[in-house]
């Protein structure tokens, strides 16, 4: 897999995360509130694209991918309510989703799994959802 299609995938999700009024309306920085890095100061709830595991997912006919994408949300709500909502806006938006994926067709895209904890500060919650992503080359 190529540095090029590793990034391809990961703009497609941000771009559909970033543009989904439905979850972004939940963060306090509406789109803004979906990176790849966090900027210092950056107000509570947000969601970050963490780690993107790739591997070649290889046919006889075709040189596909296989993507391990985790996403991360982090809430100071009372509760895990508004972390949950999160979460679940994150699930509608790409689980068994169809978007485009630059120079590649998306073939999947499923959540693999999803957990929630309390920070070591006591006050930030934190969800981290994994998802599997295989794409081929158009």
């Amino acid at each position: 897999m190529s540095a090029d299609s590793a990034w391809d995938v990961q703009t497609a999700i941000y771009s559909r995360l970033s543009g989904t009024s439905a979850l972004t309306a939940l963060l306090a920085a509406g789109a803004a509130g979906v990176c790849d890095h966090v900027p210092e100061g950056m107000a509570f709830p947000y969601v970050v694209l963490s780690t993107l595991q790739a591997q070649p997912g290889d046919t006889q006919q075709t040189h596909g991918y296989d993507i391990t994408l985790s996403i991360a949300s982090y809430s100071r709500g009372e509760g895990m309510k508004e972390l949950r909502g999160i979460m679940a806006a994150i699930y509608d938006t790409l689980h068994d989703a169809s978007f485009s994926v630059p120079n590649q067709t998306l073939i999947l895209c499923r959540q693999l799994s999803s957990e929630t904890q309390l920070e070591q500060d006591g006050v930030t919650r934190a969800g981290l959802q994994r998802f599997r992503i295989i794409t081929e080359p158009v």
